[in-house]
């Protein structure tokens, strides 16, 4: 009865919000993927008006966003209420109309190692919704490519490498040796972007993750904020973002890996890639952080994930 109040809350939200949803509407795609070697800012900014009540989300006709607020116990029940023990989790739900509003922002343009808050990165590029990325400026290894530029490309397997390819899809190479990427070129594979952080929380069998290693420096065992992304479907995403230890209004906040798979594969994903957690994990809407917000860190770092629209704003 619960989900079907909050099933009915969102429905009543979106139709308060339907004058930003012209649905018989095209717009064009981006035309412009960098400037010069750099990524290139999306050319609209969000609408004000089409942002839902309570940091709900985003709806216009070329994309939508919501965002719902879920806590979960360490054994991955999902219960009503917070407290000591209890993770808050953002479940953040990402439609497109088309995969050129899937963008990345970077602190300062490459190779430099300046970082940034994601806020700031957000409003240089008129984002709608942005995350923090991978980090890939601090390291000197991977693979990494921005809007379609390559910016490194030096395989190191220690880490599992995402690969987002010209139609929004992911695909994963584990581990991130030369071969499997040459591989993934020669079966006419495009690379839009490149993530080398990982892992993909989940296995091809569909279960969760179980072993991990210290050679990630994603603190596996130990409680943390995580974000993780996967793809649900055409253009479709789901933003995982959980609290940590860093927060302040609860103890016992965050997960191990282990347990942010089991999430994962209890929320249905059959993909969930671990991007950079701990205090990097960061959530900005309509140009303000919305996660955890009793954790008093703010990391600056030194790229993002976001989103944007395709319509026009004066």
């Amino acid at each position: 009865m619960k989900n079907l109040i909050r099933l009915f809350a969102l429905l009543l939200a979106l139709a308060m919000f339907a004058p930003c949803a012209l649905a018989e509407t095209e717009y064009a795609p981006i035309e412009d993927w960098l400037v010069g070697n750099q990524p290139a800012p999306a050319p609209y900014a969000p609408n004000p008006d089409c942002y839902l009540p309570d940091n709900g989300g985003y709806v216009d006709d070329s994309l939508s966003i919501t965002v719902e607020t879920t806590f979960w116990t360490e054994d991955i029940e999902q219960v009503e209420v917070q407290a000591d023990g209890v993770t808050r989790v953002l479940l953040i739900r990402v439609k497109l109309t088309d995969v050129t509003q899937f963008r990345t922002a970077l602190a300062s343009k490459f190779p430099s190692k300046q970082t940034a808050r994601v806020e700031q990165m957000a409003t240089r590029n008129n984002a709608v919704l942005a995350i923090n990325g991978d980090f890939f400026n601090y390291h000197d290894s991977g693979i990494s490519y921005r809007n379609g530029r390559q910016m490194r490309l030096n395989p190191n397997n220690l880490r599992e490498l995402l690969i987002i390819d010209i139609n929004g899809d992911f695909h994963y190479l584990r581990p991130t040796s030369r071969k499997a990427w040459e591989a993934f070129v020669a079966n006419g594979g495009v690379a839009l972007h490149t993530y080398w952080f990982g892992p993909n929380l989940i296995l091809d069998d569909g279960t969760p993750m179980t072993t991990f290693t210290n050679n990630e420096n994603n603190a596996p065992w130990g409680k943390a904020q995580r974000m993780i992304i996967g793809q649900t479907g055409p253009l479709e995403y789901l933003i995982v973002c959980s609290e940590g230890p860093e927060s302040q209004d609860f103890k016992e906040q965050g997960f191990t890996l282990g347990q942010a798979a089991k999430l994962c594969v209890k929320l249905g994903m059959t993909n969930a890639y671990n991007l950079d957690g701990g205090s990097s994990a960061t959530v900005i809407l309509n140009g303000e952080k919305i996660n955890s917000l009793s954790n008093p860190k703010r990391r600056e770092v030194g790229d993002c994930i976001y989103f944007c629209t395709l319509i026009p704003n004066e």
